[in-house]
Formats: structure tokens, C-alpha cells, sequence
């Protein structure tokens, strides 16, 4: 018996003859090679039964990848008879070399003449979708990515459309100002899943982009000398400018306070550090036992239980992902993996 010495060769000749590909002479080398190797003729009748390929890549879509091989390194143990003891070293190439030709070639003939594998029911991963869920001062949760929104929500507004959900004040709203302001603010909770994103419009004109797996507590209409919303995540702020109402972002390390900017906050809660990044205009950090940092356009500043640093950054590392770039120079590679998890909302293993 002539050893199994190219499986390569001999797969992609058994792939022309079953796909009808093969010519006269590619035909007759075949030919020669299943005389030779006994055992690469029953793989090659295995191959030309519809039956056995459906049980085969049945198995291999139902189990992972390494049952699947073993599975089938097992068959062809118990289909090939010993009538001469051979050694043990021999035997293990010649199951992985015939695995191997099966493998190269039975998928291309299999969905060519018995129809193509059902897909797996597991959704294709998709970055970035617009999703988010709403929650209203009355406790009722909207998904908002589902249908159009449009009610009035404490003399608001609230609309959703085109992946944008915003807030706009009525007219009664705004000639009873003063009254209003009396009144308890009631607040809304926006959540992005893992896998989304999506954009609101605050009340006062600020557009906040969030990124996946982050929620925003906001009022439906801001009162009283501070506009303060609450950051769980990653979002990125165009502040309208109001000199006598400054905005505050709080966050689980401290608060960002602007008078009217452009900047990105990035602060997960099963994160140690919180990153803010100063677009344009000016922005100040503060939290217990750390002070304030202020920060100018292009600066960072980067807060964590052991302390604030403030540095000069590439804008482009941490905004980026407003308009769907990722940029991972100098980050680690835990920080990419979690960027990879809430993005494509998929699980991650890694090793270092």
C-alpha cells in the first residue's frame, strides 16, 4: 500500500471529479491513486453519499469544532478493520490525513449537489445598530428603536425619529417658565445596549451621542442654576452655551462642569479610570480627594482612586467612535477586548 504522502493533491483532484471539474488526465491520476490507497477509496465512496455528508456536517454544526473532529476520527477508526497491527504513530496520521481530505472537500460538494447548510440561528455581528430603551418618569419603558415616539412628557416634547431622540419644549412650557421651574423635574433614563448606539437631544438644545452599553439620567426639562445629567459609559457632549446655567456630567470618579463645549466622557462603571476629553472650549473635573482639573481643547483628563492626571492627547484616539472609527493606539489589550464586547455586544476570552 502506497502511503498517503500529498493530501492537498489528492483533495483537490477528488473535488474536480465529484464537481465534474476533473479532465482525462487529472481523471486517470485519480484513478491511480484510489487503486494505490484502499483507504483513500472509502473515503472517496463516503464522499459520493449525500446521506453520510448530511450526517457528517450535521454533527459538525450541532458540536464545536473539536467534537466535531474527533467525532469523526472515530468513525473512520471503527470503519477501517485491523488485519495487520500497524503502529500506533501510523495509524493517527492516516486518520488526520483522510479528516483532512473529507474536510477539504466535502463542504464544496455537499451544498454544490444536497443545498447549503441551514445558517446558525445566532445573529450575524453587527457593530454600532441604533437601539435604546427609554424609561419615562411614570416607570413605563419605551424601545424606542422599535417605533416613532411622540408625547408630552411634563410640558415636553419627547419625539423619536431617524435614530435621534429629542426634547423640546412647548409653548406653554415657555411662557409658564417661572412656574414651571417651581415644580418637581422629573427625569427619563436612556440605556444603549451592548451592540447600540444612539443620539438624544436634551431639552436645552445639548446633543449627547452615547456609545454601546452606557445610560444617561437626564430631566425632561433642566430647572434651577445647574443643568445635571448623569453619565453610566461612554457619551459625547455638544453643550449648548448657557453662562448662567453651567452643565455637569456626573459620573461614578466625579463631575465634569462646562459652560458651553464640545468633549467625551468616558466612564463604565466596572471601569477603574474615567477619561475626559476636551474638544472645544473649556471644562473642569472634579471629585473627592482628588480637586479640579481644568482642562483646555486637546487636553485629558484621566481620573482614577490613585489620582488625576491631565495630558495632551490625539482627539481623533477618543472620539472617533462618534462617527463609527475606532482608533486603540497605546491602549491595552484588556481595553480593546471590553471595547469589542459592548460594541458588537459579543463575548470575548483572551490571553496575555
Amino acid at each position: 500500500m502506497k502511503k498517503f504522502e500529498n493530501v492537498y493533491q489528492d483533495a483537490a483532484l477528488m473535488k474536480k471529479a465529484l464537481l465534474g471539474e476533473a479532465n482525462e488526465s487529472e481523471q486517470q491520476e485519480l484513478e491511480k491513486r484510489l487503486a494505490e490507497c484502499p483507504d483513500l477509496q472509502k473515503v472517496y465512496e463516503q464522499l459520493q453519499n449525500g446521506e453520510t455528508l448530511r450526517v457528517a456536517f450535521g454533527e459538525y454544526k450541532n458540536y464545536s469544532s473539536k467534537k466535531a473532529y474527533e467525532s469523526f476520527l472515530q468513525k473512520i477508526g471503527q470503519t477501517e478493520p485491523e488485519v495487520i497491527k500497524k503502529p500506533r504513530t501510523f495509524r493517527v496520521w492516516w486518520s488526520v490525513a483522510a479528516a483532512v481530505v473529507f474536510l477539504v472537500i466535502g463542504l464544496s460538494f455537499y451544498m454544490s449537489n444536497y443545498g447549503s447548510i441551514e445558517e446558525e440561528s445566532r445573529p450575524l455581528i453587527q457593530p454600532g445598530v441604533q437601539q435604546a430603551q427609554l424609561t419615562l418618569p411614570d416607570g413605563s419603558i419605551i424601545d424606542v428603536h422599535k417605533k416613532e415616539v411622540n408625547v408630552i412628557v411634563d410640558g415636553v416634547q419627547v419625539k423619536y425619529k431617524e435614530g435621534v431622540l429629542s426634547y423640546e419644549p412647548t409653548v406653554t412650557t415657555q411662557h409658564e417658565e417661572k412656574n414651571v421651574e417651581e415644580k418637581p423635574v422629573k427625569s427619563n433614563e436612556l440605556i444603549i445596549p451592548r451592540g447600540g448606539e444612539n443620539t438624544v437631544i436634551l431639552a436645552d438644545g445639548t446633543t449627547v451621542h452615547l456609545n454601546a452599553g452606557s445610560k444617561l439620567t437626564y430631566p425632561v426639562r433642566f430647572a434651577g442654576k445647574r443643568r445635571v445629567v448623569a453619565l453610566e459609559g461612554e457619551a459625547y457632549f455638544e453643550v449648548v452655551q448657557d453662562e448662567s446655567h453651567p452643565f455637569v456630567v456626573q459620573t461614578h470618579l466625579g463631575e465634569v462642569m462646562v459652560l458651553g463645549t464640545a468633549f467625551n466622557v468616558n466612564a463604565y462603571t466596572n471601569a477603574s479610570v474615567c477619561y475626559t476629553t476636551l474638544v472645544r472650549g473649556k471644562v473642569q473635573f472634579s471629585a473627592p480627594n482628588v480637586g479640579t482639573v481644568t482642562l483646555q481643547p486637546g487636553e485629558q483628563a484621566v481620573v482614577s482612586a490613585n489620582g488625576t492626571e491631565k495630558r495632551t492627547v490625539d482627539l481623533d484616539e477618543y472620539i472617533g467612535w462618534v462617527n463609527g472609527v475606532y482608533n486603540f493606539k497605546n491602549r491595552s489589550l484588556g481595553e480593546i477586548m471590553e471595547t469589542f464586547v459592548r460594541w458588537y455586544d459579543i463575548q470575548v476570552y483572551y490571553e496575555t
